[in-house]
């Protein structure tokens, strides 16, 4: 630990699919430490929508101070900018902070820079790709507005079209610089085997229902909400549930299925565009074995110097 007073911006980064346990593993680290959280997941944004974004509980939040939660009603938009300039007071210097979460561009804006974020090649290939027709659409009419625009009533239909839009505006917006101008630091990440994994995103579904997932989505409806909100995981489900288009079975299971694939996706990037040192959760036999083991990986490796 340092006094902070001359420190560059940096924090302590435990990145890992949904359900891969992050969440427990920061809270205890950061309440036995005195350390800040920053959320690195861009559905912790949206106000009003906690259980089905599996956000940390109001006891967690008295104990710990969250940063980077609660951003914007679910009717709003928020950009990536707005995200890295909201969070970027919590990088003070009388304390430590951690990064947790799976939305990788997040992390990958905050540790190389938002200008320099690389192309995704094959990552960005296979994660739009998982994505469902709807969600596609979406991403193409928000991060390639543009050149959909120009698209024929046909090409919006046609998925192919959409990606290649997609690849095309990420393209269009790499600096003249290049992308590589830093090396990417070394961070820390939860790997979950594929059957436990499975596992656990059923149970958490199985809880979000239990917890009034239904009751939540019912009090969203009024809202005029943004095309995000409205597609999120569990809360399309959920929606579709209440509209009596699908039973409440068949909610559950589409919401497994999204959640698996966006895990797959969640990898996918992890590995093509983080430097990350994996912990094997299935070797320690409790939370409290596995948070040792991030905070041994953490104090060895120091702190990640922010690009911000």
């Amino acid at each position: 630990m340092n006094d902070g007073s001359h420190d560059p911006p940096h924090a302590f980064f435990l990145v890992g699919t949904t359900a891969s346990g992050k969440s427990a593993v920061v809270q205890h680290v950061a309440e036995r430490r005195g350390w800040r959280v920053v959320s690195a997941d861009s559905m912790n944004l949206y106000r009003g929508m906690d259980i089905g974004t599996a956000k940390p509980t109001r006891e967690e939040r008295e104990r710990v101070d969250y940063a980077g939660i609660d951003l914007v009603d679910p009717s709003g938009k928020f950009s990536v900018a707005a995200y890295l300039e909201a969070v970027r007071p919590a990088f003070g210097t009388d304390h430590e902070t951690i990064v947790a979460g799976g939305t990788g561009l997040y992390i990958k804006c905050l540790t190389q820079g938002f200008d320099d974020v690389p192309p995704e090649n094959e990552a960005l290939r296979a994660e739009l790709e998982a994505l469902e027709f709807h969600d596609l659409e979406q991403r193409a009419q928000t991060d390639a507005a543009a050149l959909y625009g120009r698209l024929t009533a046909d090409d919006r239909r046609n998925p192919r079209r959409l990606i290649r839009i997609l690849e095309k505006a990420r393209e269009e917006a790499r600096p003249a610089g290049g992308w590589n101008s830093r090396p990417k630091p070394t961070l820390v990440g939860l790997q979950v085997g594929r059957e436990t994994l499975h596992r656990r995103i059923a149970g958490r579904v199985e809880r979000m229902y239990a917890a009034g997932l239904l009751e939540e989505a019912h009090g969203l409806m009024g809202m005029d909400l943004s095309p995000t909100a409205l597609q999120a995981i569990g809360y399309a489900e959920a929606f579709a549930v209440l509209r009596r288009e699908i039973s409440l079975e068949e909610a559950k299971e589409k919401t497994i299925i999204r959640t698996r694939r966006l895990a797959k996706r969640q990898m996918t990037w992890f590995r093509n565009q983080l430097q990350v040192e994996w912990i094997d959760v299935e070797r320690y036999p409790s939370m409290e074995k596995l948070a040792e083991a991030v905070a041994q990986a953490w104090d060895a490796l120091g702190p990640t110097r922010l690009a911000m």
